[in-house]
């Protein structure tokens, strides 16, 4: 298929294994083989470079593209529907596993009944489908596995012209970018071109808000104001104005020798522009872009198998186009070895090698190994490296530490154990087993990483090559934890289990009854039927007293199986179990409502109040407002967010379709920042709305150690803003503290701050992260004084200990920055119990560290022991109680480990 690009080319092989791809164009293309009892495998260039694409030139025939498909594999199957039930024939899929297509993918056909299959490797896969008049959709399963259903929601589609700013002359051959907000929109990324008369169709995309880009030589625009377009929804013409912009090219060369990079990527950044923009790697080394406007931006290189610096100079843009740039990439060093197991047999593994310590961004490098269990890492930079392996079905092992000089390195052998495992079932309390439930497991030692594994159609599962140990084992499903009966909370999940080597243990994880329904209609203020809301539903404490649960922003409920009002409005949730739930419906981009208490079997009516604007004028104390910047509006208590870039409006800005409440605006320029408080009534339109510009700051002060203050070099500072949620500073900027501790970071906006100091390495971290807030003023240097940072008191893998009380959970309308500790839950005959602690208590420090206000963020470290470890809890009332972690209890019920 040409690459980055949805619509394959496709041939059968003869019975030679020969095959033709004719009437191709000349383009960049990606390869892919795959055949039934085989595993896909994906093309690689013999070229230096092994890049997985082959440049094909206007009449060039190819030769000797050839295959190598290694027999396995499994079948998956599958059917694609429409959201509202109906199957969907002709629907193309694409079927890739865990880490992506780069090693191999295959696509499919669904027929008349929407059933598609295919071969691929053993393991976690996702499922994309795409087809006419339907936005793209996603599943992912295992491999074997229950077949899946990918649905498809009917697309909506973004209308518009592209004109010259100025003159309104259409402006052809503009290349737009939906430019869709907060993570919703089509997975093909649609991009299209304007006719002759300046108009576009952009079609395939999924319900949300847009604010569409055009880019072309020598400009680009931006619609003034987003769309949010509803369920196979239409736009009104929406009118982008192109102004004059620039052009950078560059060449990215090798060194030493100054050898072209022939493949990769070259991207730029603006921190105060909308995302960054990208440019292939041609043969010849150059990447060109077009249409960038005025700014300074940050690079960053990409170029297979060789070592990118880790920063490089920014480009200044100001005038006129900027040629003539060279970008330097290492001749990369390579690390090779294998991965076999205690008999010297291979294992199939994935290998990265991260770099120790030195300067933050330094690349590292990731591959999978090979049938007979070797490997090739490229692309390294000299310097001590870690190389970690995470092979299917075995003990993680220890990582390996290597000093790369040169190529002459040492070939490294990491053996893994095979470990013991886990089998058994996931059933309800009637003995209907659980397909599709993902088995969570934790103990002494980490259980490697990557997707977890499901439980198959008879509720059966395996977890392999677990180390030596305890650990505890639950299922969840939809993210939320599988309950046993009876169980209140969500408690300590699952049932524990001890692993032997070389042995299998087996447990029954007995959960509630599934299949209650929740029925509903959503409305709009006048009683009319919201025909594009989505629905889901969060279970709710059970505990006295529990609050609700906060909202969860909407832009974190995206599901591959999502729950859409049908053209009544009504809605069907189902498979739930026992208990109240909050329901929410929202529409991707604009409007929410909920009802909390909601039991299974209800009838509820959600009701979407009419939505207003928030809109005003950007100033600058020193001249005109700047020509981009940014507005963000946040509303913690209703989780409310939106994230809007304007360009060349001199400084007039709308956010539209924002709910009653209470929001903080804030907007981000590279000449400054500004908040503001903001009351909004239900359907009102505020244009009243003044930010004047603040200059940004430095802010400087101290890392050092909780416990003895002794300074910590090498910690990673960062600033955030926490007003906008988002980094005060460009993303790339930090500052690395010094051997006493110091540190300084530039260009900080004023006002509310996060400043979080992480560890140069945290896997190995004697200390935690340390998340602060602090207050900065305009035209100063802030001095924020000593950051505190507690010693971790768990080791790595580490199975924590029960402390016996569960918190309250924090309240939406709560300071987050300064969290209240409130105690919710005292479990009976628990350690806390036996303390004296109750309900209600609000602990205020830990083993004599306070952790209320800005120290709040020492909670989490201090309160995560082992268990057998003494903690005494500072109480609000006078006094403090010391509770002795225990061993995580089982919850009750029937589920328990099996015989």
């Amino acid at each position: 298929m040409p690459f980055e690009q949805g619509e394959p080319t496709c041939a059968p092989t003869g019975q030679d294994g020969r095959y033709q791809l004719t009437s191709l164009s000349a383009a960049r293309f990606t390869l892919f083989a795959s055949a039934p009892g085989h595993r896909p495998t994906g093309y690689t260039s013999p070229d230096p470079g092994r890049a997985r694409f082959l440049d094909l030139r206007g009449g060039e025939a190819r030769a000797g593209v050839d295959f190598t498909l290694p027999r396995g594999g499994v079948e998956v199957r599958g059917q694609v529907k429409d959201v509202g039930g109906g199957v969907i024939a002709g629907a193309l899929v694409t079927i890739h596993g865990f880490l992506g297509p780069a090693e191999g993918a295959v696509v499919a056909r669904s027929d008349t009944q929407g059933f598609f299959s295919a071969w691929i490797e053993e393991g976690h896969y996702v499922a994309h489908a795409t087809a006419d008049g339907y936005a793209d959709g996603w599943k992912d399963g295992v491999a074997p596995g229950a077949a899946i259903d990918v649905l498809l929601t009917p697309g909506s589609v973004l209308v518009g012209r592209v004109v010259e700013a100025g003159t309104g002359a259409p402006a052809a051959g503009a290349t737009i970018d939906p430019g869709f907000d907060q993570g919703w929109g089509s997975l093909r990324g649609n991009t299209v071109s304007s006719d002759e008369e300046g108009r576009f169709r952009v079609a395939g995309l999924a319900p949300g808000r847009y604010k569409p880009t055009a880019r072309a030589p020598g400009g680009f625009g931006q619609a003034r104001e987003s769309v949010l377009l509803g369920v196979g929804q239409t736009s009104s013409e929406v009118v982008i104005e192109v102004h004059a912009a620039l052009r950078v090219v560059g060449r990215v060369q090798v060194a030493p020798g100054g050898e072209p990079c022939g493949t990769g990527f070259v991207g730029l950044m603006n921190p105060a522009g909308s995302g960054m923009l990208h440019a292939a790697i041609e043969p010849d080394g150059s990447a060109r872009f077009e249409g960038v406007l005025p700014g300074s931006y940050q690079v960053m290189v990409s170029c297979p198998d060789q070592a990118a610096e880790p920063t490089y100079p920014p480009v200044e843009i100001r005038g006129a186009d900027v040629e003539g740039l060279v970008w330097t990439v290492r001749a990369g060093l390579s690390i090779r070895g294998q991965v076999v197991d205690r008999e010297g047999k291979p294992v199939r593994a994935s290998v990265h090698a991260a770099p120790i310590g030195g300067e933050m961004g330094v690349p590292g490098a990731f591959v999978q190994n090979e049938d007979n269990g070797r490997f090739v890492l490229r692309g390294l930079l000299p310097g001590k490296h870690r190389i970690m392996a995470n092979a299917k079905d075995h003990v993680q092992p220890e990582p390996v530490e290597i000093e790369l000089l040169d190529e002459r390195a040492p070939e490294v052998t990491i053996v893994v154990d095979s470990g013991g495992t886990i089998e058994g079932t996931v059933a309800d309390e009637d003995h209907r087993p659980i397909a599709g439930a993902e088995l969570m497991v934790m103990g002494q030692k980490p259980a490697g990483w990557g997707p977890p594994v499901k439980s198959l159609g008879d509720g059966s599962f395996a977890l392999k090559g677990l180390a030596p140990g305890d650990y505890r084992v639950w299922a969840m499903q939809g993210g939320s934890s599988l309950r046993a009966p009876g169980q209140i909370g969500d408690g300590s999940p699952g049932v524990p289990v001890i692993v032997k080597e070389g042995a299998t243990a087996r447990v029954q994880l007995i959960v509630e009854r599934r299949g209650g329904e929740i029925y509903g209609r959503v409305v709009d203020e006048s009683g009319g039927p919201v025909t594009d809301a989505f629905i889901d539903a969060d279970r709710e404490l059970e505990a006295a007293g529990a609050p609700s649960r906060p909202p969860r922003p909407p832009w974190g409920r995206g599901s591959s199986t999502p729950v859409l009002t049908d053209p009544e409005g009504q809605f069907v949730l189902g498979d739930l179990s026992r208990g109240a739930y909050t329901v929410h419906a929202y529409r991707k981009g604009g409007g929410s409502a909920f009802c909390e208490h909601v039991k299974v079997g209800d009838i509820v009516t959600l009701t979407i109040q009419r939505t207003g604007t928030i809109s005003g004028t950007l100033s600058a104390p020193e001249g005109a407002p700047p020509d981009q910047f940014t507005i963000r509006v946040i509303n913690h208590a209703s989780a409310f967010f939106r994230n809007e870039s304007f360009l060349f409006t001199s400084g007039a800005w709308t956010i539209s379709d924002v709910p009653e409440g209470k929001y903080n605006v804030a907007v981000d320029a590279p000449e400054g920042t500004a908040t503001a408080e903001i009351a909004l009534a239900q359907g009102e339109h505020r244009s009243d709305v003044v930010l004047t510009l603040a200059s940004r700051v430095a802010v400087k002060g101290q890392v050092v150690s909780l416990h003895d203050g002794a300074p910590i070099a090498g910690v990673s500072v960062r600033a955030f803003s926490r007003g906008a949620m988002v980094p005060a500073a460009p993303a790339q900027e930090h500052s690395v503290t010094d051997q006493a501790g110091h540190f300084e970071i530039a260009h900080v906006p004023a006002g509310p701050i996060m400043i979080v100091a992480m560890p140069a390495d945290p896997r190995t971290a004697e200390h935690d992260m340390a998340m602060v807030p602090a207050e900065v003023q305009a035209g100063t240097v802030s001095d924020v004084g000593r950051i505190l940072m507690a010693k971790r008191r768990m080791k790595r893998g580490e199975l924590p200990g029960d402390l016996g009380f569960t918190l309250k959970e924090f309240l939406p309308q709560a300071d987050l920055v300064a969290p209240t500790y409130e105690v919710a839950v005292v479990r009976p005959e628990g350690p806390a119990a036996a303390a004296g602690l109750r309900v209600g208590d609000v602990i205020v420090s830990i083993d004599g560290y306070d952790v209320t206000g800005k120290m709040s963020y020492l909670y989490g470290p201090l309160a995560n022991v082992p268990e057998g470890t003494r903690v005494t809890l500072g109480l609000a009332r006078e006094g403090s109680v010391a509770v002795v972690a225990a061993k995580m209890p089982a919850p009750p019920g029937p589920g328990s480990p099996g015989p």
